[in-house]
C-alpha cells in the first residue's frame, strides 16, 4: 500500500536528504492536488538542531525546495512552541531561509484560535486551532526525532501537531496522549518528514544530542512515527500507545511488517537505544 511507504535515508545534509526522501515517497502526488502548504516545524524552546531539540532549518529548506520544484507557490513555515517563536525564527536561522525562499513565517502564538468540535470524540471533545492553520490545505509535519518525558514517550509527526493549537489552549492534549485520535479528526499531516540528523534522548526540552544522520519521511504519519520510534530503539511491542491507538482507530499502520521501507539503510542499520525518561502506560 503506497500510503505505508516510508523513506529512511542516511547522510549529514538535511536539505539534500529531505528532498530525496520526499522524492522517494512520490510526494509530488500530494502536492499536485493542493494549493496552500504549511510546514510545521518543531521549536519547543530556543535551542538549536545540533542540541537535539529543534527542527533543522536546512531540512526545512529541503522540504520547501521540493515543494517549489513541484509547483507549490503558496508556502508558509509555522510554529506555536513554548518560547518566543518570532525571536527563535531569527536566532535559529529560519528568517534567513524564509527570505531566501520567499516563503512566509507564521508565529502561531500570536494568532487567535478558532474553536473546533471533534466529530466523534473519544478523549477530548474540542480544540482551539490557531486561525491561520485552517487557511492551508496541505500540512507537512517536520518534527525532531526525540524522546518525550510524559506518556507520549516520543515526539514525532503526530505530537508535532500540538503546536498548531492556539497558545494557552494546548494543556488537554499535552496531558492526554490518547487525545491524538481526536485531534487527527480535525488536523492530520499530508506529509511527514522527521529530522533525525541529530536526535534527542531523555527529554523533549532537556535533550541530550544523539548523532543519527537520518531523515524519515512518509505519507502515512502513523507508519512514519512507528519507524521513527523504532530507530530510537522501541521494539514493536513497546511502541508508544498513541501510535498504536492511532492504528487501531484507522489512521494508518504501525506494524513494521506492513510498512515498506525505501532508502539506503534498514532500521537495524541505524537504530540506537535512546535513553528514555518518565513513567509510561504499558499497552
Amino acid at each position: 500500500m503506497s500510503g505505508s511507504l516510508v523513506a529512511l535515508l542516511r547522510g549529514t545534509d538535511g536539505k539534500e536528504l529531505a528532498y530525496k526522501a520526499l522524492s522517494a515517497i512520490s510526494a509530488d502526488e500530494v502536492i499536485s492536488i493542493r494549493k496552500r502548504f504549511l510546514v510545521k516545524v518543531n521549536i519547543t524552546i530556543m535551542k538549536t538542531a545540533a542540541e537535539g531539540i529543534t527542527t533543522d532549518p536546512m531540512m526545512t529548506e529541503g522540504i520547501i525546495e521540493y515543494l517549489k520544484d513541484h509547483g507549490a507557490k503558496d508556502i508558509a513555515i509555522a510554529e506555536g512552541g513554548g518560547c518566543d517563536v518570532t525571536r527563535a525564527y531569527q536566532k535559529l536561522g529560519f528568517n534567513e531561509i524564509a527570505s531566501r525562499q520567499n516563503v512566509k513565517l507564521i508565529d502561531l502564538n500570536r494568532e487567535e484560535g478558532v474553536l473546533k468540535k471533534v466529530p466523534i470524540p473519544h478523549y477530548i471533545s474540542e480544540f482551539w486551532i490557531a486561525k491561520p492553520v485552517l487557511e492551508y490545505d496541505c500540512l507537512i509535519s517536520a518534527p525532531k526525532l526525540k524522546i518525550h518525558a510524559l506518556d507520549w514517550q516520543v515526539t514525532l509527526a503526530m505530537k508535532n501537531l500540538m503546536g498548531l493549537l492556539a497558545r494557552g489552549k494546548r494543556g488537554s492534549i499535552h496531558r492526554e496522549d490518547r487525545g491524538i485520535v481526536d485531534l487527527l479528526q480535525l488536523l492530520k499531516p499530508d506529509l511527514s518528514v522527521i529530522d533525525g540528523i541529530i536526535g534527542g534522548e531523555e527529554h523533549e526540552l532537556r535533550s541530550k544530542p544523539v548523532e543519527m544522520n537520518v531523515i524519515i519521511a512518509g505519507k502515512d504519519y502513523v507508519a512514519t512515527d512507528a519507524v521513527g520510534a523504532a530507530v530510537m530503539g522501541f521494539s514493536e511491542h513497546e511502541l508508544p500507545r498513541h501510535i498504536r491507538l492511532s492504528e487501531e482507530m484507522g489512521f494508518g499502520t504501525c506494524a513494521l511488517s506492513k510498512i515498506k521501507l525505501v532508502g539506503d539503510v534498514t532500521i537495524d542499520d541505524v537504530k540506537k537505544n535512546f535513553k528514555r525518561s518518565g513513567s509510561h502506560w504499558l499497552w
